[in-house]
C-alpha cells in the first residue's frame, strides 16, 4: 500500500511538472515565435522617389498598423528618386512593427538607383521575372557625373547605408556595396543566386504562397508567417493629395508652373482687368510654390528668376533698344534650369531637368512677356483718338459765326467727327466766317466745349 501511494504521488507529481513544462513552454514560444492575425495590407509606387510616396508608405503602414494586419506588401517600380524621401522610406520599413515585403513589379520593371535601399529593406524581398535591381551608383538629377568631392562623400555614405541595411536583412553585402560604387546591375535570377532577394515570384497569389511558414524578426521578435495566403487582402490606394504632390514632384513640370505663373501674372500686370491670364498665373504660383516645398531648390536658380524680372521692369520703365529685355530673357533661361538642386537627386531616368525642353519655353515665355510690355508701352504712347480727349487736333468746319457772349468770349458752332459741337475761338486766333476751316487745340471740360483756333490744315483728308 505505501509502494502504491508512493508511485501515485510520484506520478501527479511528474504530470504536473510535466503540465508546468508544457505552459511554460508555450508562453516562451507564445512571446518567440508570434502571430499576427489581420489582413495583406498592399501598397503601390509606380514611378519616382519623392515626398509624396514617401507619404503614402507612411499613411499606408499606418493604416497597417491600424488594422492589426498580418503582412504589409509594397509593390514596387522605380528608376530612383530624392534622397532625402530615400532614406525617409528605408527608416519607415526597418522601424516597422508589421512584416514588410518589398515586391519588384511587373516584368519589365525594376529596382533601380534609390530603389535597391527600398528593396533591401524590407523584411522579405521578392522580385517578377523579368525584372531588374541595380544601378545604386549617385547620380545627379541632370544625369551628369558630380564634382569629385560632393559625389565622394555621396558614394561613402551610399555604400554604408546599402550595407548596413543588407547586414540587418540577411542580404548579400558585398552586392549591395557594388550596386553603389560600381553601378551594378543585375536580373531577378542573379539576385535570387546572389542572395539580393529572398526569392522570386510571378504574382501576388504565388509570393503569398511561397512565404507561408516562413518567419522574420520584428524587433527582436521572431514572427511565423502562417496564414497569409488565405488572409483578406485590402489595398490602399495613393490619396489626392498624394497624387497631386506627385505629379507635382517632377521637376519638369514644377518649373512649366512657375513659368506659365510669370506669363499670366506678367500678362495681367501689363493688360489689368484681362482676369483669364491672371488667374491661371495665381494658380500656376499657388502649385509652384507647393512644388517648392517637395523639390531641393537650389537659391543660386531662385536669385537669376528674380533678376529676370528685375531686367524685366527696368526694360518697360526705360527702353534700352532690348539690352536688359535681352539680359531677362537669358537670367530665365538659366534660373528655370537650375532652380532644381539636382545634387539631391538620385537618379538614373525619370527624374531628370530637361535642359532643352526648359530652356525653349523659358525663352519664349521670355519672349512672350518682353514684346506684350513693349506692345502695352507702345501703345500708352499713342495719342488718344477717342472720346473727348481723341478730339485735340482734329478739323472741323464752322457751322455758325462766332459771336462774343457775357464774359468776353466769341462763341459758336463747329462740325468735327459728325457730331455739332460748342466752341470758343482761341484769343490769339483771327476772325473767322461761317464755312471756314478750324482745327481743336483743346477741350474745356467744365463746359463740354472745344477750344478752336484758325491754324491752317495741310492735309485736307481730315477736314470734317
Amino acid at each position: 500500500m505505501k509502494n502504491f501511494s508512493h508511485d501515485t504521488r510520484s506520478y501527479r507529481t511528474w504530470l504536473l511538472g510535466l503540465l508546468c513544462s508544457s505552459l511554460l513552454g508555450m508562453f516562451t514560444c507564445g512571446l518567440a515565435l508570434a502571430q499576427i492575425s489581420g489582413s495583406v495590407v498592399i501598397a503601390r509606387i509606380d514611378g519616382t522617389i519623392n515626398p509624396a510616396t514617401d507619404d503614402y508608405l507612411r499613411t499606408s503602414l499606418q493604416k497597417a498598423h491600424e488594422e492589426k494586419a498580418r503582412l504589409f506588401v509594397l509593390f514596387m517600380n522605380t528608376p530612383g528618386g530624392l534622397l532625402p524621401s530615400m532614406q525617409s522610406m528605408v527608416s519607415r520599413l526597418l522601424e516597422s512593427d508589421i512584416p514588410s515585403v518589398v515586391y519588384v513589379h511587373p516584368s519589365g520593371g525594376g529596382a533601380i538607383s534609390a530603389g535597391v535601399f527600398i528593396t533591401l529593406a524590407g523584411n522579405i524581398s521578392v522580385m517578377a521575372p523579368g525584372t531588374s535591381i541595380g544601378a545604386a551608383h549617385p547620380v545627379s538629377g541632370d544625369g551628369q557625373e558630380m564634382t569629385a568631392d560632393v559625389r565622394a562623400k555621396l558614394e561613402n555614405f551610399a555604400a554604408t547605408l546599402a550595407k548596413s541595411i543588407a547586414e540587418r536583412r540577411g542580404k548579400n553585402v558585398e552586392w549591395a556595396e557594388k550596386a553603389v560604387r560600381e553601378s551594378v546591375a543585375i536580373t531577378a535570377n542573379e539576385a535570387q543566386e546572389k542572395g539580393v532577394i529572398d526569392f522570386i515570384a510571378p504574382d501576388l497569389d504565388n509570393l503569398l504562397a511561397q512565404l507561408e511558414s516562413r518567419t522574420v524578426s520584428i524587433k527582436g521578435n521572431t514572427i511565423a508567417l502562417t496564414g497569409v495566403k488565405d488572409s483578406p487582402r485590402r489595398e490602399f490606394p495613393m490619396s489626392f493629395k498624394q497624387i497631386i504632390i506627385n505629379i507635382l514632384a517632377d521637376p519638369n513640370i514644377a518649373i512649366l508652373l512657375g513659368l506659365a505663373a510669370m506669363l499670366g501674372l506678367g500678362l495681367e500686370f501689363y493688360h489689368p482687368g484681362a482676369l483669364f491670364p491672371g488667374i491661371i498665373g495665381a494658380v500656376c504660383l499657388i502649385l509652384s510654390l507647393t512644388s517648392v516645398q517637395v523639390l531641393p531648390i537650389n537659391y543660386g536658380g531662385i536669385a537669376l528668376l528674380v533678376l529676370s524680372v528685375v531686367f524685366f521692369v527696368v526694360e518697360m520703365t526705360m527702353p534700352t533698344f532690348g539690352i536688359w529685355g535681352f539680359a531677362g530673357i537669358i537670367s530665365l533661361i538659366l534660373g528655370s534650369i537650375y532652380v532644381v538642386d539636382t545634387d539631391m537627386v538620385w537618379s538614373v531616368e525619370g527624374f531628370q531637368v530637361n535642359y532643352l525642353l526648359i530652356g525653349s519655353i523659358a525663352g519664349f515665355v521670355g519672349l512672350a512677356i518682353l514684346a506684350v510690355g513693349m506692345l502695352v508701352i507702345k501703345d500708352r504712347k499713342r495719342p488718344v483718338f477717342t472720346g473727348r480727349e481723341g478730339m485735340v487736333g482734329k478739323v472741323g468746319t464752322v457751322r455758325s459765326a462766332f459771336v462774343e457772349n457775357s464774359i468776353g468770349e466769341k462763341e459758336g458752332k463747329i462740325f468735327v467727327s459728325g457730331e455739332i459741337w460748342s466752341a470758343v475761338l482761341d484769343a490769339k486766333s483771327a476772325a473767322i466766317a461761317v464755312g471756314d476751316k478750324v482745327v481743336v487745340n483743346a477741350v474745356d471740360d467744365t463746359e463740354l466745349k472745344l477750344v478752336v483756333g484758325t491754324k491752317p490744315v495741310r492735309d485736307s483728308s481730315f477736314v470734317a
